[in-house]
């Protein structure tokens, strides 16, 4: 029997019906792929954008104990100079004290004849010299000093001068200003305090390091 109109207009209802709930299933899908994917964008993007925090952090985390540990060791180094410069000044400054009372001493006197004694072997006899004294030393051990060069050196064979700087002890030198010996209680005050600084220093490296 033949469609009637009606069952021609409902077939077609039904086909239109079920295209546009093909498409609309279509579009649905396509939507809901799109916001999946833009939901797994903006978690990827939250998780770069944590890690990239996370990793500044560290940095910075590692900068900060790099910068930290530079100040305490520049402190520290600056607090053992310290200490070090005051212990060299203290313990210098007995040395010093001592040093110009041994000077009123008999043994400063022997070493003074013995300091000339070894001045007079390092020049030849021929050579014109200079013998450089302290002050005090020229005007109370006058005698002395030209008694202990006198047994072995002419009269014009050398010169006696004074030096302002001088604590005790000789400082000679040749005619011609090429050849000196020092044996300054100056040089050995010296020669103490870089001695002093050299311990001190050793001990407290070792201080800091327990």
């Amino acid at each position: 029997m033949p469609n009637t109109i009606e069952d021609k207009i409902s077939l077609f209802t039904k086909v239109i019906i079920e295209r546009i709930e093909l498409d609309c299933k279509q579009k649905q899908s396509k939507l809901v792929d799109y916001y999946e994917k833009k939901k797994r964008d903006i978690i990827n993007d939250y998780e770069e954008r944590k890690r990239i925090a996370i990793e500044q952090a560290n940095k910075d985390a590692e900068t900060k104990k790099r910068q930290l540990i530079l100040k305490t060791r520049s402190e520290m180094h600056l607090s053992l100079l310290k200490k070090r410069q005051e212990f060299t000044e203290r313990i210098t400054d007995v040395v010093r004290k001592k040093t110009i009372s041994f000077l009123n001493t008999d043994e400063y006197t022997k070493f003074l004849i013995e300091a000339i004694k070894q001045s007079l072997v390092t020049f030849a006899n021929n050579q014109f010299i200079i013998f450089n004294f302290s002050k005090n030393d020229f005007e109370k051990k006058y005698e002395i000093i030209i008694k202990s060069i006198g047994s072995s050196r002419s009269k014009d064979s050398y010169k006696i001068d004074t030096i302002e700087d001088i604590i005790g002890g000789v400082y000679v030198k040749s005619g011609d200003g090429r050849m000196e010996i020092d044996f300054t209680i100056n040089t050995i005050l010296e020669d103490s305090d870089k001695l002093i600084g050299k311990v001190l220093s050793s001990r407290l490296n070792k201080e800091q390091y327990r």
